[in-house]
């Protein structure tokens, strides 16, 4: 029985780790099966872009040249252009054009990865199998960590099961758990616990105005840009938040005034983390800016934002229907999370015309709308509301259309991870062909 007793210590207390529990293990176990590392499909496209940074600076030892790194390219993946993510300067120098940040992130991933190579023995060349499977875990990780912190952030405003609702419908439900598991190297996963944090700084800081909180925000923000610049949109959260009346305005512009010195070293720290990617440029390209993604544009005079939300090709809705009820819990917000109607109400449609605004709104290879991940920390909170509300009422109903949408995006994030679902161009004739199939595709 005292033995008994001693592993009850370590068992969840709570639905919400409960749930949480289920997630990872689910999760865990479908990265283990999709097993991309065995074909080196891992670094390839925008997350080989991220990752050139790590074995330039590390293994290959050729910033500004990219010549080992061509060779080694070319050897790990004969079929890709080796020079996918690299631009040539008129000055002869070559810069990566994707951004900066994700190598950030990668690193304790590599770091570790590396080590285990060369004591292990493994082929120590940034992309041998360890190095795929930790930075692949590493991905997974900052995926569940941000489930986790959403969790107990949305513990604040609402009781223990519907907090847990939520991050069932958010880690199993929705495009997430594809780039959470078979896409894990991707920035979407990372820029959810990014926004995770956001949401959890910005609460903090102005619930108690310390110097932790005000550089913890600026800091997370910071890390959110330089992974991917789009995500300046999401500064409509610490700036909106909880702006719900004229008074509220007035006390905002109070608080900013009276904590002057901290907004002043925000913006700094801000500027600081952004100077990285600049300094990079400089320092290896010789100019302090360079164009991301060269020849690719925004064009805000033809926006897709029906194909976007609804198609069939990469609808954000139609891939996530489960993120319907976040956007129907905006209307039942002011009851629990009264504080984030205001970022939602104007970042969500703005987030929606510049993504979609892209010269691709489809976002090339990619499982549903990927971009919209990163504001579902925030939806997180409306989708919570429309639980709180209607739960004991339909929750028979909510319960069998939540288990059928679920186990529908896992069926079908299998599919897209076995090139069922097209991942450029899907289309009604397949997405029928296909419905119920498991098995690889047969032509």
């Amino acid at each position: 029985m005292a033995s008994l007793s001693r592993w009850k210590r370590w068992w969840p207390s709570s639905h919400l780790a409960y749930v949480w529990l289920c997630v990872a293990i689910v999760s865990l176990a479908t990265l283990g099966h999709a097993g991309r590392w065995n074909n080196s499909n891992v670094f390839v496209f925008d997350s080989g872009g991220y990752y050139l940074y790590l074995t330039s600076k590390f293994i290959t030892n050729d910033m500004g040249d990219t010549s080992f790194g061509h060779a080694l390219r070319l050897a790990y993946r004969p079929d890709l252009d080796p020079n996918y993510g690299i631009t040539a300067l008129p000055n002869g120098k070559k810069v990566f054009f994707y951004p900066i940040g994700m190598s950030f992130f990668y690193s304790p991933w590599f770091g570790m990865a590396h080590a285990y190579a060369l004591l292990g023995g493994a082929p120590a060349t940034g992309y041998s199998v360890p190095y795929q499977v930790l930075v692949s875990l590493g991905g997974l990780a900052y995926a569940l960590l941000g489930l986790w912190l959403l969790g107990l952030e949305l513990r604040r405003y609402f009781a223990d099961h519907i907090a847990a609702l939520t991050i069932l419908v958010l880690g199993l439900g929705t495009n997430l758990f594809c780039y959470a598991t078979y896409e894990p190297t991707m920035a979407h996963a990372t820029l959810f616990m990014l926004n995770v944090l956001l949401l959890r700084s910005t609460r903090r800081w102005y619930e108690q105005g310390d110097w932790v909180g005000a550089l913890g925000l600026a800091a997370t923000f910071g890390f959110m840009m330089l992974v991917r610049p789009s995500e300046v949109l999401m500064a409509g959260v610490p700036v909106l938040w909880g702006l719900t009346s004229v008074a509220a305005v007035r006390q905002r512009i109070a608080y900013w005034t009276s904590h002057w010195q901290q907004v002043l070293a925000m913006v700094l720290l801000v500027g600081l983390i952004g100077s990285i990617q600049l300094l990079y440029w400089r320092t290896v390209g010789g100019s302090w800016f360079i164009e991301f993604y060269p020849g690719q544009k925004f064009d805000f005079t033809d926006p897709h934002i029906l194909e976007g939300l609804f198609s069939v090709r990469k609808g954000w809705l139609f891939w996530s229907p489960l993120m319907a009820f976040g956007l129907l819990g905006i209307f039942w917000a002011r009851y629990n999370a009264k504080a984030v109607i205001p970022a939602l109400l104007v970042i969500l449609p703005a987030f929606i015309y510049v993504i979609y605004s892209w010269w691709d709104w489809g976002y090339g290879g990619s499982f549903g709308s990927r971009p919209m991940i990163s504001l579902y920390p925030a939806l997180g909170l409306s989708m919570s509301s429309f639980w709180a509300r209607w739960w004991h009422k339909l929750a028979w109903l909510l319960a069998l259309i939540i288990l059928l949408l679920i186990l529908l995006n896992i069926l079908q994030s299998w599919q897209y991870s076995i090139g069922l679902v097209n991942c450029c161009e899907e289309n009604w004739e397949n997405y029928q062909k296909y419905f119920f199939d498991l098995d690889w595709p047969k032509n």
